[in-house]
């Protein structure tokens, strides 16, 4: 009787036109109820019968009924999806099949279009699979889906690894591309140095091997020649390889595991600096005098090498911090030991002077997770930067700034590595936070690069660990430009790195670059939206990077929960709910929230936990605060989401 009634349609209308709407994000809960989130900040509630109708992630347009803190919303428009594709697990069941997505914050009954044809082609129970959204609750009838692809079968013990890249749109294995691997560039002038003894310094398991060095002392200081694989030798321009490279931006590094950016034939072989092989290199010799100080025009050109030694860092740091070894401890031959020593010598120098004259950070120890073959963590190493760290990175630093200024002169444009110090609109907190500590500035010195170095000599010298992590969170991000400009957290003019073209695009870039001022070409331009494309891959990639480590560290830690086992560790973040800290025996995180900072969680709301101060107040005193060492112990772990729960070991007393 009221189907199709034109009259009822009309007032159906009208008393929707009535009803205020707003714009906003869905925002699921695990509780199957969720919130809108409008661009203004306002919540509205969505109950679970209405969360039916979309999914986590969904902008949509949505009726508001109700006032104040009793408003609802009711989902009627879909503008965009939040998972027109995502991952999920293969369920079958007596040739019943449904999908469960990996996020458990997708709740919705899904349809799958050709679920039969799966079984036909293979697909288990328990497999991991790309889903592509085909309809939306909101668009037809319900959410139908398709199978695009099987990420990993689910009795792969390192399907997580696959999981992660796929979530984030990233490659899972190296490039293939038929090529005869022949140099492209032969009207380059390349030096004969294959009888120069070079060496390189690596990780004992590393293949990519793009940088050898080569020492000789005189007079004045050293030459120091830093000698860099050159894959823009065999990648042609604009070519389908050099797209694909561009694409990924960078090799990607997981725990046991890497993604090349070029195809493994050269950057595992061809183009990697083996000992023994005769390689295509770009060089850059460098005159830097007794003080550690570089002068003079440096000298880039092309050149053929071959490394006459493969060393890893662990044989040369303790080689070069110890007198006395045994017999079974690695010695460098009479050439090599006399190479080491003068580079060490350098780079001691070298870093020197830079604190003395540029910005230098204190260095983090690394962490390195070793795994076993059911793709678990069985060690987890903490190795500090050593001796032989310090010459690799002391080299490149100075090859990466002569670089910049190489380019800066020569072509106005490049891959440059920027970064313009404190943000714009924090640079009066930061003179406030300065002179808290008794070191006078003003915003027009900060902004320069002169004024921000000399500002972090003089923080360098207080050892302030709160006033470091403080200054930190009021700087700028750092960017890559295709033009010149500074780097203030080096303190220097320019940066453009050159030295991993295996592995960074970029660097690529600046090595056609620099060889096109060798061979007075102008035929190469820089992309002005590198900069974007290159920022945004590599912050998939720390994503992919941050989640496989949280993976890992919540299986890894999951058992001592009940251990009672106290770690060292350093506040390096604190938010309104509570602070994070990094564990300094493994390099986990632990979230601890307000209610286990003290003994009686009800007595939370008595905490301020002030992010503006890094600090956790009580009563108006300070009880924690951004770099302290405290105890912390393991309260709960969150397998599914990574996350690791901590507690104060020795909690915070609240009096009344």
């Amino acid at each position: 009787m009221f189907q199709n009634n034109p009259l009822l349609s009309q007032l159906k209308k009208q008393i929707q036109e009535d009803i205020p709407k707003r714009q906003g994000k869905v925002k699921a809960t695990e509780r199957g109820y969720g919130f809108l989130e409008t661009d203004k900040g306002k919540r509205f509630f969505i109950p679970p019968s209405e969360m039916k109708k979309v999914l986590h992630g969904d902008q949509i347009n949505a009726f508001i009924r109700g006032k104040g803190d009793k408003s609802t919303a009711e989902p009627d428009q879909l503008k965009k999806t939040g998972s027109a594709v995502f991952i999920a697990r293969l369920v079958i069941k007596q040739k019943n099949i449904s999908i469960v997505p990996k996020n458990p914050l997708l709740k919705g009954f899904f349809k799958i279009k050709g679920s039969q044809a799966l079984l036909s082609r293979g697909y288990q129970d328990g497999d991991w699979v790309k889903v592509e959204l085909l309809s939306h609750a909101l668009e037809g009838n319900g959410f139908l889906t398709q199978v695009i692809e099987k990420i990993a079968e689910g009795s792969d013990p390192f399907a997580y690894r696959l999981l992660t890249v796929a979530t984030h749109n990233l490659a899972n294995k190296a490039p293939e591309f038929d090529h005869p691997w022949q140099v492209i560039d032969p009207q380059l002038p390349r030096s004969d140095l294959t009888k120069s003894p070079f060496f390189t310094i690596d990780g004992v398991n590393t293949q990519d091997m793009d940088d050898a060095l080569y020492i000789e002392a005189n007079e004045h200081g050293w030459n120091l020649t830093v000698a860099i694989s050159d894959p823009s030798a065999y990648v042609p321009e604009n070519s389908d390889m050099d797209a694909e490279a561009k694409r990924r931006a960078f090799t990607l590094y997981l725990p046991n595991f890497n993604v090349p950016m070029l195809p493994r034939d050269l950057s595992d072989s061809l183009c990697s600096l083996k000992e023994g092989e005769k390689r295509a290199t770009l060089c850059c010799t460098i005159h830097i005098n007794k003080k550690g100080e570089i002068e003079g025009e440096p000298a880039f050109y092309g050149a053929w090498i071959k490394s006459h030694y493969r060393l890893n860092y662990t044989d040369v740091s303790n080689y070069l911090e110890n007198e006395e070894l045994n017999d079974d401890c690695w010695k460098p031959s009479t050439q090599l030991a006399e190479q080491l020593h003068t580079l060490n010598l350098l780079s001691l120098k070298r870093l020197q002077w830079r604190t003395d004259n540029n910005a230098v950070f204190k260095n983090q120890p690394d962490y390195t997770l070793k795994l076993n073959n059911k793709g678990e963590i069985s060690e987890i190493l903490c190795e500090p930067r050593r001796s032989a760290n310090r010459l690799v990175e002391e080299s490149m630093i100075a090859a990466n700034i002569c670089a910049g200024n190489f380019l800066a002169k020569h072509k106005q444009q490049g891959v440059f590595n920027t970064h313009s110090g404190f943000a714009s609109e924090r640079l009066e907190k930061a003179v406030s936070l300065l002179a808290e500590f008794g070191i006078e500035s003003d915003i027009e010195t900060l902004a320069t690069v002169a004024g921000y170095t000399k500002i972090r000599q003089q923080t360098n010298l207080l050892h302030n660990s709160y006033l470091d992590h403080r200054l930190r969170k009021l700087l700028s991000y750092a960017d890559i430009k295709n033009t010149p400009e500074a780097h203030f957290t080096l303190g220097v003019a320019h940066y453009a790195t050159w030295t991993s073209p295996i592995r960074k695009y970029g660097d690529l870039l600046n090595h056609r670059l620099i060889k096109s001022v060798l061979l007075k070409e102008d035929n190469i331009q820089v992309d002005s939206e590198i900069g974007q494309l290159l920022n945004a891959a590599r912050k998939l990639q720390r994503l992919a990077e941050r989640d496989v480590n949280n993976i890992l560290y919540s299986q890894y830690l999951k058992d001592q929960v009940e251990s009672k086992w106290r770690y060292k560790a350093e506040i390096f973040d604190i938010i309104k709910a509570g602070i994070r800290v990094r564990i300094q025996e493994n390099g986990a995180t632990f979230f601890i929230p307000c209610s286990l900072l003290c003994k009686d969680g009800s007595d939370a709301k008595k905490i301020d936990c002030n992010q503006a101060l890094g600090k956790v107040i009580i009563a108006q005193q300070t009880e924690l605060q951004l770099g302290d060492v405290i105890d912390v112990m393991l309260n709960n772990v969150k397998v599914e989401s990574g996350q690791l729960i901590g507690k104060l070991a020795e909690p915070l007393v609240i009096i009344d």
